[in-house]
């Protein structure tokens, strides 16, 4: 068993390689990165070849990565628990869930997993037995799974600065065991009495109350052997024809505005003193050169003058390019068009909006619900629930219910439930089409039943006063 030195050290050299390889993908989503190409060409033409800051024009970055990102990101969505048990677990879970805010958060799991391959998230056990849930980054976290099933984590490290004193602390996790480091000036000797000798010595090593090491890694793209990678390497040389793109695009309509006109056979003054040489003015410069200005006339009488101008450059063969670029991007990402092409949406039906999102949904399913994140998300809650109620934790099986990433049509749910519902009850039509958990579908039920049973009685009181002119006046009739 290796000691908590040994597991630090290796550890942190795998934080160390996780933070080398986000650190590409993580400029590109944050859309700093310029493709070299392109900035030496504007410094040349716009700007100026010493000094980046005076450049009149940057060169364009789409940011078509954060795109891509944040499409499949904001599909996934975790909406609350469900249960086997009834629901009481589930309404455990989903308080602790929104304590910790993770209603809103969770989807930076998400996100960081897509950008930096992985991401993790944390519980602990508060003092007064509640639990603490946190997300973090590929740079501060990295976990060493078992070589045999199930795999689980046994052991993980996050490594953090404290930005007061500026000292690096540790925590690692290990089975049963919570181990607080300190990062010191010169090497101590191990507490556990192997000689070894390290700067990182141990603050304090407590029991976690847990038998397992309650840290997740979250993989976006999941390997067997392979290492995970990060969805932005998949397309980063389609993200570059896009700026490419973009940034011919501003050369062609500046170059293509101001007509370039071109002139031979002219006659050039000569220098007296030397014929071999143009005549120059005091500048340094030819004393009649060719000016291709449209508000002046130039008349040669040498046969041999002609004057043209060059073609303009059009945009839409870049037009083209680009929509072909965005094309392959949506091939290789599932990403729906009206994420690259906002104008398609407005002339889409629901069939084709159904068509063109479908990509996107399978993919979304098999990295959430179907996938890595929502085997975290299961285990994240189980683990909640061990520490808010342990007695109900070995009973009660909880599990994340996920919202439809498919857009909704509202009109096509309801026509749906109301097909439905008379067959397969309402409360089973409302849980799996409308997305609703079994306490909100129990609860809109029973409001419904109330407001129908409202109206009964309304209706029949409205009957009630409606007749009793009617018998009034028919005991008139036969009483004359």
């Amino acid at each position: 068993m290796p000691t908590v030195i040994q597991w630090v050290r290796h550890l942190e050299s795998q934080i160390a390689a996780q933070a080398a390889y986000a650190n590409p993908w993580e400029t590109r989503y944050q859309n700093r990165y310029v493709i070299p190409f392109v900035q030496r060409e504007y410094r040349e033409v716009y700007g100026s070849s010493k000094v980046d800051a005076l450049m009149a024009i940057r060169p364009p970055r789409t940011g078509t990565a954060a795109v891509v990102v944040d499409a499949l990101a904001e599909r996934m969505s975790v909406i609350g628990a469900t249960d086997d048990g009834g629901g009481s677990a589930a309404e455990l879970v989903e308080r602790a869930w929104a304590e910790n805010d993770l209603d809103v958060m969770h989807g930076e799991l998400h996100r960081e997993a897509m950008i930096k391959a992985r991401s993790f998230v944390q519980v602990s056990r508060s003092t007064d037995g509640r639990a603490i849930v946190g997300i973090d980054s590929a740079e501060q976290v990295a976990v060493h799974r078992m070589s045999a099933p199930p795999y689980d984590v046994d052991a993980a490290l996050k490594i953090a600065v404290d930005e007061w004193t500026g000292q690096r602390m540790a925590r690692l996790w290990l089975p049963g065991r919570n181990i607080d480091l300190a990062y010191e000036a010169s090497k101590y000797p191990s507490l556990e009495g192997t000689g070894e000798w390290s700067r990182w010595r141990i603050v304090k090593d407590e029991p976690s109350g847990l038998p397992w090491v309650p840290v997740w890694e979250a993989q976006s793209q999941p390997r067997l052997l392979a290492q995970p990678t990060s969805v932005i390497e998949s397309i980063d040389t389609m993200v570059d024809i896009v700026d490419l793109i973009e940034a011919l695009m501003v050369f062609a309509g500046h170059f293509g505005a101001v007509p370039i006109r071109w002139a031979t056979g002219l006659e050039v003054p000569r220098d007296p003193k030397d014929k071999t040489k143009v005549l120059l003015d005091a500048k340094g410069k030819p004393l009649i050169g060719f000016d291709a200005r449209a508000d002046k006339l130039w008349v040669s009488t040498s046969d041999k003058t002609q004057f043209g101008q060059f073609t303009p450059a059009t945009l839409d063969g870049f037009t083209s390019w680009a929509e072909h670029a965005s094309a392959r991007i949506r091939e290789r990402t599932g990403v729906a068009s009206t994420y690259l092409s906002l104008d398609l949406k407005s002339h889409m039906s629901a069939e084709l909006l159904k068509t063109d999102e479908a990509p996107m949904v399978r993919r979304v399913n098999r990295m959430a619900k179907s996938g890595s994140f929502g085997q975290v998300w299961r285990r994240v809650m189980q683990t909640i629930l061990a520490i808010e109620d342990p007695a109900m934790a070995g009973k009660v099986h909880v599990k994340p219910r996920w919202e439809s990433p498919a857009t909704r049509i509202e009109t096509q749910d309801a026509d749906t439930f109301s097909k439905l519902a008379p067959h397969l009850g309402a409360s089973v039509v409302a849980q799996k089409v409308l997305g609703w958990s079994p306490i909100e579908a129990e609860t809109g039920i029973r409001e419904a039943a109330d407001i129908a049973a409202a109206k009964a009685g309304a209706d029949a009181q409205a009957v009630v006063a409606g007749m009793k002119p009617l018998m009034a006046s028919g005991l008139d009739a036969e009483v004359s």
